[in-house]
């Protein structure tokens, strides 16, 4: 486990990508992926780097049809919508 959290460090230091892409690329990874606590985790890291819940919505409804089918869309969006809740 320590080298992953050495790894993580290491990448999340990069300058290449701003934090708040970095949260929203890993935040609609979360959600292909179907891991509602890490979507929820950088959902909220990403809104704390400026991206609001209508602009994850909106990209969450960009990838319908495409990588998402509607039943991870409307997943995903409750997950959304229950971390606005929970956080």
């Amino acid at each position: 486990m320590r080298h992953y959290e050495r790894m993580r460090v290491a990448v999340s230091a990069s300058t290449a990508v701003d934090g708040g892409l970095r949260e929203v690329v890993l935040t609609m990874q979360f959600a292909v992926l179907g891991h509602e606590f890490p979507f929820k985790i950088h959902a909220r890291r990403a809104m704390a780097q400026g991206l609001t819940k209508d602009a994850l919505r909106a990209l969450l409804m960009a990838g319908l049809g495409v990588t998402l089918v509607a039943s991870e869309v409307g997943r995903a969006l409750s997950w959304l919508d229950e971390d606005a809740i929970e956080g």
